[in-house]
């Protein structure tokens, strides 16, 4: 603190029209610990209900600031408190937010550990009403909770909540604060993602606080919340177009191309009134607390149509340019002459063109982290490719590895752990030729100097064809195995053979992995809403340096009726799987991975 920051935190509350429910949160902000000097700023945006005298009758333990302005949505409202702000550290809360005694005080531990933007947790508050909205708001808050704590606490656009948030002042005034434009209008949302793409972007580091509590006072109705969505939507239409590449994100994050993603759309496409009188009756049946599967279902159905519906009212995301990211398959780095697995090894001479060509057309080589960061939201250069290698073939340490480091590309080894220094035995027991596989010496050689160690399973099995108790053996299994070689924990999977479907990628998640690798697959970029089956771009004999270039600017893609064929198919495996003692382990003709 200084004469500029005479304050350690300027807490900054913007409001509209709901003065009881701000008395209650100024009254817990008032009961918070602040060892240090610390303001309150309120910004009434317009309220009409008398919440500003009500302010400044109040006797606070800290100095109060009451300004005032003609409506301007809540975006505007945060940066007019931000101007006021003598604070070196900035805390927005929203007016219904009723925060626990310790939350400035946390709040500051994190900041000074080195991040430069923090949120706490959420709890309803009990004085809410208990319905199914205030029900996924808590499950919601759990769930991102439980995920940041496993992964450090390292936030991602889809994480942020300006209801709590934190963030240094001169961060806040170097990326301009708040996009007042984004919410002018009365839309609802948005403003949160655009700040947080934006510190991203200028290399914020931002950081979970769990201990930092707050309770919202959770008072929508339904029919709010529908229109909340559909505002949303507007919002999101306007950042795909501000910030290229968050188009493709957003559709891939709100599954436009899924099943259910499909049917909103198409209901969004119909007339208004056509849904009103059945959102009416569930809208009613919300409000009054029922919160059965069928009402739950269509209440979920309803706001996801309204968000579609919003899309569509503004002429559809930007989809011009997606967000760069592509992830590459190969396998072996040596010329193999066998007419059933040959054509999935690449030459050498052959990979050292592609990875000059990589370079000559401008992509970034980036490592497994970049890509989880991306897939929580944070934006990576246009251009970026992760390089994958499954099955761990020993060319890639004799080959592949000189080749790489002239190019300054890091990579990354996919591993069969019940074959680590011995043959692809998946192919050879069928009549293919033996190749050698890396070592567990190797391996950790390769690691030291910069190459990711992930999984490919335990003995490279068709895992739809799986009983549960083979999968979970399969995934957790390899994942232990290659901790207690000494490789590291896996963070990343790869399907065999690029096999999946709903139950696998369900154990994938359940086995702890962050993330996992298909190939072709009915998404085309890699995004959060896949990050269970990533699609890669396969490299195989026969590709020339142009046609990786090719399929790079224009990413293959499975059909509806194909997505759709796998999913049942997998099903029906499923259920087979759990008449069998031992897994099958038929060759797979469509494809190698």
């Amino acid at each position: 603190m200084d004469a500029t920051h005479p304050f350690r935190f300027s807490i900054i509350v913007p409001t509209y029209n709901r003065r009881e429910i701000l008395l209650d949160s100024v009254a817990s902000i008032a009961a918070t610990d602040r060892p240090w000097p610390c303001e309150l700023i309120v910004v009434i945006d317009g309220s009409q209900d008398g919440s500003a005298e009500a302010l400044r009758a109040l006797d606070l333990p800290l100095p109060l600031t009451v300004v005032e302005q003609e409506n301007q949505g809540a975006a505007a409202a945060r940066n007019t408190g931000a101007l006021a702000a003598r604070g070196e550290l900035l805390l927005f809360l929203d007016d219904d937010m009723v925060v626990e005694k310790d939350l400035i005080t946390e709040h500051e531990k994190t900041l000074m550990a080195g991040a430069d933007a923090s949120v706490g947790h959420m709890h309803i508050d009990k004085r809410s009403p208990r319905n199914l909205m205030t029900r996924g708001v808590e499950r919601w808050a759990a769930q991102r909770r439980a995920r940041l704590e496993k992964s450090g606490g390292k936030l991602g656009m889809s994480d942020f909540l300006t209801g709590q948030l934190s963030v240094r002042a001169d961060y806040f005034r170097k990326v301009a604060g708040f996009d007042g434009g984004i919410t002018a209008d009365g839309t609802f949302g948005g403003e949160d993602t655009d700040l947080v793409y934006r510190l991203l972007q200028n290399g914020a580091k931002l950081q979970f606080s769990a201990k930092a509590i707050s309770h919202q006072r959770y008072v929508v109705p339904a029919a709010k919340s529908i229109r909340q969505w559909e505002q949303a939507a507007h919002a999101d239409v306007a950042l795909s177009h501000k910030h290229p590449g968050m188009g493709t994100m957003l559709y891939a994050n709100y599954a436009g191309d899924s099943v259910i993603g499909r049917l909103t759309r198409t209901l969004a496409a119909l007339p208004a009134g056509v849904l009103k009188p059945v959102q009416e009756r569930v809208t009613k049946r919300v409000d009054n607390g029922r919160m059965d599967t069928a009402t739950d279902a269509v209440f979920t159905m309803l706001r996801r149509v309204a968000y579609w519906r919003g899309v569509r009212s503004r002429g559809g995301y930007d989809m011009a340019s997606d967000a760069g990211v592509r992830v590459v398959a190969y396998h072996g780095v040596e010329q193999v002459d066998d007419p059933r697995i040959g054509q999935y090894s690449v030459a050498p001479e052959l990979f050292e063109k592609q990875m000059d060509a990589l370079s000559g057309a401008g992509y970034t080589f980036i490592t497994g982290n970049d890509l989880l960061e991306h897939l929580d939201g944070r934006p990576l250069k246009p251009r970026s490719v992760l390089l994958t290698f499954d099955d761990a073939y020993e060319s890639l340490l004799t080959h592949a590895a000189p080749i790489m480091a002239r190019h300054q590309a890091p990579g990354m080894i996919c591993v069969v752990s019940d074959e680590l220094g011995g043959y692809n035995s998946w192919d050879a027991d069928s009549g293919a030729v033996k190749m050698p596989l890396l070592s567990t010496e190797q391996l950790d050689h390769m690691r030291r100097t910069g190459w990711e160690i992930e999984s490919h399973t335990r003995r490279h099995a068709h895992l739809p064809q799986l009983n549960p108790a083979a999968l979970a053996d399969e995934l957790a299994g390899s994942r232990d195995e290659l901790d207690r070689a000494g490789l590291g924990t896996p963070r990343f999977i790869a399907f065999p053979f690029g096999e999946h479907d709903r139950r696998v990628r369900s154990q994938t998640r359940k086995a702890g992995y962050s993330a996992a690798f298909a190939l072709l697959t009915d998404g085309a970029y890699p995004a959060n809403g896949n990050r269970y089956a990533l699609p890669r771009v396969e490299v195989q004999r026969d590709t020339t340096p142009e046609k990786l270039l090719r399929q790079l600017d224009a990413p293959g893609r499975i059909g509806r009726g194909d997505t759709l064929r796998r999913e049942l198919m997998g099903l029906a495996s499923g259920v087979l799987a759990r008449v069998r003692r031992t897994p099958e382990h038929s060759h797979s003709v469509h494809s190698h991975s």
